[in-house]
């Protein structure tokens, strides 16, 4: 998807299949443990590794009509309608319900969590 090829893709896959981390509290060093997957936060390559792994998410809103916006670890979902159109609200509607349940699948195939915290907003805005 990214065009990782070669040298570059063989030094992202030892930096991730090699990950580990210790964590020390107090001044009391723990064992070291092997992650499993993702990297340690406050990597180097934690950023560009987690927006690499969330690009499906854009794509699925697309696919949906929904349009998309992320920002650290938060992302947002939005449609824009005419709020005289009903039958376009209504479909607008359906297309966001789909693409969040697609997006709910995809995180949870994924070893990601969506918030429990479930905000709608409403924003009638008219643009003249």
């Amino acid at each position: 998807m990214f065009g990782l090829s070669g040298k570059v893709l063989q030094w992202f896959r030892s930096c991730l299949e090699q990950s580990s981390q210790r964590v020390s509290v107090h001044g009391i060093l723990f064992d070291m443990q092997f992650l499993l997957s993702g990297v340690p936060q406050g990597s180097v390559l934690g950023h560009l590794v987690f927006t690499m792994h969330t690009c499906p998410l854009g794509i699925i809103a697309q696919r949906y009509g929904v349009k998309y916006h992320s920002y650290a670890d938060d992302a947002q979902l939005y449609i824009s309608l005419d709020p005289d159109n009903e039958f376009n609200f209504s479909s607008f509607l359906k297309n966001l319900e789909h693409g969040i349940a697609d997006i709910w699948l995809w995180m949870t195939q994924n070893l990601l969590r969506l918030s429990d915290k479930r905000n709608i907003i409403f924003d009638f805005t008219t643009m003249c």
